[in-house]
């Protein structure tokens, strides 16, 4: 009788320590979304301070700094108004295995952008790379349609070899789809 409590003991701590990490693992997945989906939302609104907090220092460092950026988002977002293109959604997919490496958790996950523009919807499917460098409270994303795979290895060499970045697919052009504008 001993040895089936025992038994038991030991067969629920297993299962409690196996909850305790998938529950983590599952917080962290949730944050890395919500996180992106912040950064998207500050994207689409232009929203440079919002945005800029969910950029690689490493990144901000390649582009120049945080006011070359600044100025580079405000004339992306000037070119897009005068050609009569903009954001209508950005969906944010579910984060790939989180790989701790060199002191960071990262990860990638699907991102598919829809603007609007004159002759329809243009779709673009794309990558984010996902890295934190806080055990993952924080999370900075570098989009792969921006910076493509060995570009980004180049100015983030602690990347890990694990962390596969799919290739980048053809945009999707949907004629005449933009009847809300």
């Amino acid at each position: 009788m001993k040895s089936i409590k025992k038994i038991v003991r030991l067969l629920l701590f297993s299962i409690s320590i196996f909850i305790f990490y998938c529950a983590d693992g599952q917080n962290i997945s949730t944050t890395i979304k919500v996180q992106a989906m912040e950064m998207a939302r500050a994207l689409i609104k232009n929203d440079f301070s919002v945005f800029s907090q969910y950029m690689h220092p490493k990144i901000v460092d390649f582009a120049g700094g945080k006011e070359k950026m600044k100025i580079k988002m405000d004339s992306a977002d000037a070119a897009m108004k005068q050609f009569g293109v903009s954001f209508k959604k950005i969906l944010i997919g579910d984060p790939g295995e989180v790989i701790p490496y060199k002191n960071e958790l990262q990860c990638v996950l699907p991102q598919t952008t829809t603007m609007k523009m004159a002759l329809g919807e243009l779709i673009v499917e794309t990558s984010l790379v996902a890295i934190s460098t806080d055990k993952g409270k924080n999370w900075y994303f570098i989009d792969t349609n921006v910076y493509k795979a060995d570009k980004l290895k180049s100015i983030l060499p602690d990347l890990s070899p694990k962390l596969v970045i799919p290739a980048q697919k053809q945009p999707q052009l949907i004629p005449g789809s933009n009847k809300d504008q």
